[in-house]
């Protein structure tokens, strides 16, 4: 795989929308009627010529598109293979090209997003052109050299547009609180993307970096009809697809305890990560998944259903990356009445023993702890009893 945006850049280029007096920056706007799929309304301009609020409303839009976590709301997407170079490609840097200017370009473009992007509601698509001229860094990492590049992107963000709530409100006129006038509002972008995408600080036209609001509904359609990109799983839906893997396999061998089963994975993905036991990307397939459940308890007869299951789950030739399916919260118990919460590190205190015929959890309390905001001396308390 090649190099991708990271966070770095990402933050590189948010800052940069805060520059929003440069005349580099040329929008488009344009708002789409979802249940007749037709335009409305246009408006193409510089940043520089809306008033000064406008302005910080459209910056506050596009800065939410380059906002959340990478692999969960911010995928790194590449186009899908051709001889020939893909078609989307091709389209994408004719609009990059075009700086916005070219009516029939940007008409394109609506029309690609009016048939595939599934809604009844109304929407507002965002459209940036930017020549960002990159200052490279010192030799020491913090001076700033002379600049190499001119980096040229458009980023484009969809927008729902609701009907405000009714409410209430003070009409200063008559000095009375009556029904207010209902608007259309524009939320935060729904979906977004930035092309081409801005690796090593430099201009990559073979990816994109993609913004999904909701990581459990990423629009493939977006993804594949308009982009023309490999479909990219988010951390979300890896770690969902995981968890279904664990739960079939103990569904299928109940002898099983889930508790047991997710700590000792979690603990040998851990290990796996640390140690770079990996020659080259950290993914989890069909067989290195019976590996894993085999050093977590999963005796060798039960190991066919891990298989089975992952690839019922994941496909043939799927794969994880470890580093998505690994738990970096809490592991949580959870039944009708009570609900356990454990530190990752700190799993090894949790033991599973059969007391009295049932099996328990049992968590040592030889330590001070906290119920409800007040701080129980556990040690103290059970050194006095004895």
């Amino acid at each position: 795989m090649g190099k991708e945006m990271i966070n770095s850049e990402i933050l590189e280029l948010k800052k940069r929308l805060k520059f929003c007096d440069d005349a580099s920056f040329k929008i488009e706007a344009c708002y789409i009627i979802g249940s007749e799929k037709r335009i409305q309304s246009r408006m193409n301009t510089y940043l520089t010529n809306l008033d000064e609020s406008d302005r910080h409303k459209y910056i506050e839009i596009l800065k939410k598109g380059l906002s959340g976590v990478l692999n969960r709301n911010l995928l790194n997407l590449s186009f899908k293979r051709s001889m020939e170079g893909s078609d989307a490609q091709k389209f994408l840097l004719k609009l990059r090209d075009s700086e916005l200017n070219d009516s029939s370009v940007l008409d394109s473009l609506y029309e690609k997003i009016i048939e595939s992007y599934s809604t009844l509601g109304n929407y507002l698509v965002v459209t940036l052109y930017d020549a960002y001229d990159v200052v490279r860094e010192g030799t020491d990492g913090i001076s700033q050299g002379e600049s190499e590049e001119v980096f040229r992107y458009v980023y484009s963000c969809i927008c729902p547009v609701s009907l405000a709530k009714a409410a209430l409100s003070y009409h200063e006129e008559e000095n009375v609180f009556a029904a207010r006038v209902r608007d259309w509002v524009v939320e935060m972008p729904d979906v977004g993307f930035l092309f081409p995408a801005f690796n090593d600080r430099s201009s990559d036209v073979n990816s994109l970096l993609y913004y999904c609001k909701d990581p459990l509904m990423i629009r493939p359609e977006i993804i594949s009809d308009i982009l023309g990109c490999e479909e990219e799983m988010t951390s979300v839906v890896e770690n969902r697809m995981f968890k279904n893997v664990i739960e079939d396999v103990i569904n299928e061998v109940p002898e099983y305890d889930t508790f047991e089963v997710m700590r000792n994975v979690q603990d040998n993905i851990s290990e796996m990560l640390e140690n770079k036991v990996f020659s080259d990307e950290p993914t989890i397939d069909s067989r290195s998944a019976v590996d894993l459940f085999r050093h977590s308890g999963i005796k060798e007869e039960h190991l066919p259903i891990v298989e089975e299951k992952f690839k019922k789950e994941i496909g043939e030739d799927g794969f994880l990356h470890a580093d998505r399916i690994k738990e970096k919260g809490r592991l949580e118990m959870k039944g009708e009445n009570v609900k356990i919460s454990v530190k990752p590190e700190a799993s090894s205190l949790v033991e599973i023993r059969m007391i009295d015929g049932r099996k328990c959890l049992v968590i040592p309390m030889d330590s001070d702890m906290e119920v409800n905001g007040i701080i129980k001396k556990i040690r103290a308390k059970l050194e006095e009893e004895e």
